[in-house]
């Protein structure tokens, strides 16, 4: 839990985002900014989550909230292409991406922000995607350094002020207002097994099932 001050053990339960991230509201989060959203908020954590612009390794721009976590199931990852250590995420998330198969960019969606925005500009991360054989569906994500700091802050520093942004994954359903983490370094297995968790669910067809034990025989 975040209170313990430790990374390892994060998403061990499943979380609301409130309550997972309760009492780490930026300092500036006061005083408006000119990376901050002024269109109406939606969703269960639009008040939270900062709507800030990002530019995708594609040269596009989105809003973080509106565009990228409004009503999807994600998986957010921060990394730095100069960080070394960044290799190992990255080469778990594409594991997790061909897990995801079909689903990446309709139902799950990916998203690794840097954490060095003067050097990770759109055509660096645009190198470092192609590296990871991202396909659609997994973006990588840099911006201007506050905002992407903002984003930090309310998603990967907790309570005792421990930075988890480069050694936490986060994954949520903002449909639902489901939030998690579990440390990057868990493996595309547990990171699968954590998503099944929060991933909507067809409802079956046909005649409602009787539930509870079977009924006695003879």
């Amino acid at each position: 839990m975040f209170k313990s001050g430790r990374c390892e053990n994060e998403g061990v339960q499943m979380l609301n985002l409130k309550e997972v991230l309760t009492g780490l509201v930026s300092a500036n989060s006061g005083a408006p900014s000119s990376s901050d959203c002024t269109r109406p908020s939606r969703g269960p954590h639009a008040e939270y989550i900062p709507n800030v612009i990002m530019h995708t390794h594609r040269n596009q721009r989105a809003w973080f909230y509106d565009d990228l976590i409004a009503g999807k199931t994600v998986v957010i990852q921060c990394m730095a292409a100069h960080d070394a250590a960044s290799c190992t995420g990255l080469e778990t998330l594409a594991q997790v991406q061909a897990r995801i198969g079909e689903q990446l960019g309709t139902s799950i969606f990916i998203y690794s922000i840097t954490t060095d925005p003067l050097r990770d500009t759109p055509e660096v991360l645009r190198q470092v995607a192609e590296k990871y054989g991202a396909k659609d569906g997994w973006l990588f994500l840099t911006g201007d350094e506050q905002a992407l700091s903002l984003v930090r802050e309310r998603m990967f520093i907790h309570s005792g002020g421990q930075d988890c942004s480069m050694s936490l994954l986060r994954y949520g359903n903002e449909a639902v207002g489901l939030w998690g983490g579990t440390p990057i370094a868990s493996g595309a297995d547990l990171i699968m097994e954590r998503l099944s968790w929060i991933m909507p669910r067809k409802r079956s067809s046909g005649p409602s099932q009787r539930g509870g034990p079977p009924e006695l025989v003879g």
